[in-house]
């Protein structure tokens, strides 16, 4: 990357564009050369309009999700649309402090330690793991452990066991 170099959505859009036509481009701003994913760390200049989206963002939880977030499904990732009742959560979360939700079981919410996710690593193996033990794992990569952490998580993980 240039030092100092400044994108923009048009620059992107140029650089995405060269890469699909097979020209010599600049992947600098996309992590690992892929350009559904921006790079850590770059210089962005956004538009009025880009600026205005944000400011929206930041104010409207519900318009956020509905215009940035995706899912996958049986038919490859697509863009959500949230039903009603899930707005009116969104929203309750928004503007107040403390929530109570009152919900079925295995509507999509995880709260518990031994609670498995599938992991994809980036050389392509599959790894099941706890939601408890990928807490500890990642929070171990930011920083040192206090012991009372390195103790919880010791109890954790003969718990997964058990």
């Amino acid at each position: 990357m240039a030092k100092g170099k400044i994108w923009t959505s048009k620059k992107i859009k140029d650089e995405i564009r060269k890469m699909e036509e097979g020209l010599p481009s600049d992947t600098s701003a996309f992590y690992e050369g892929n350009p559904e994913l921006k790079s850590a760390n770059i210089v962005f200049e956004y538009s009025e309009a880009e600026m205005a989206d944000l400011a929206r963002c930041a104010n409207d939880v519900v318009y956020f999700a509905n215009k940035f977030c995706y899912s996958m499904t049986d038919e490859g990732v697509q863009q959500i649309t949230l039903r009603p009742y899930q707005e009116d959560m969104l929203e309750d979360f928004q503007d107040n402090r403390f929530v109570v939700m009152l919900a079925s079981r295995q509507i999509g919410k995880c709260s518990l330690y031994n609670t498995k996710v599938t992991i994809k690593h980036k050389d392509g193996s599959i790894k099941l793991i706890s939601v408890g033990n990928l807490y500890y794992i990642t929070l171990a990569t930011e920083r040192k452990l206090a012991l009372i952490e390195k103790i919880k998580w010791s109890f954790w993980k003969l718990y997964d066991k058990l």
